[in-house]
């Protein structure tokens, strides 16, 4: 199974690494990823853009509490790891802020251990998104996707056996939200 997770955890760091984000003219894009090896307290969270700047990485509690904050200057890539051990168990938001913008992902950390990481990932091939689940535990997950009106236009519910990753392309579509929830409620949600 560890070698499942390295194997999944391979795939997004070369999808961040060489699909980012499409671009205007004149723009650059950025890629952010978090992950979490299965029993370990360690969050890692990579980071790709095609220039250079300064980037701030925050950790938030569930009541939107700061619980560390760092600043990179000059940074065009990074992996850094960060450990969770220290903290109570619940829900955290890692926010991620440069140049182009914020991303956020949020965590459920219990006990030492991370029990499941929801990331959705824009590839540069234009509508498509790559959607991966890492899990402790088997587990059902529900993708619905909605246009601009709020109506709902696509819904899938898959059976994961602790990993799944599956790409999701959203063509012909201009505005529209990605929501993923589990058995618990909603993980994750992404607006475009």
């Amino acid at each position: 199974m560890k070698a499942f997770s390295l194997l999944l955890m391979s795939v997004l760091v070369s999808t961040l690494v060489f699909a980012n984000e499409t671009a205007e003219p004149g723009e650059s894009a950025s890629a952010v990823a978090v992950t979490n090896c299965s029993g370990s307290s360690v969050v890692k969270v990579f980071y790709k853009a095609e220039q250079a700047g300064t980037v701030k990485v925050s950790i938030f509690s569930k009541d939107n509490s700061l619980v560390f904050t760092e600043t990179m200057k000059r940074v065009s890539g990074f992996l850094r790891p960060y450990n969770f051990s220290g903290l109570s168990a619940g829900e955290y938001t890692i926010q991620v802020k440069d140049s182009n913008g914020t991303r956020t992902e949020t965590i459920d950390y219990t006990a030492g251990k991370i029990e499941k990481q929801i990331s959705i990932v824009k590839l540069a091939e234009e509508g498509k998104y790559l959607l991966s689940v890492n899990s402790r535990a088997s587990d059902v997950i529900n993708v619905n996707i909605y246009n601009e009106a709020n109506q709902l236009i696509h819904s899938q519910e898959k059976k994961i056996e602790r990993n799944f990753a599956e790409v999701l392309n959203i063509k012909d579509i201009n505005r529209f939200t990605i929501e993923v929830s589990d058995s618990n409620g909603v993980l994750k949600s992404v607006k475009n």
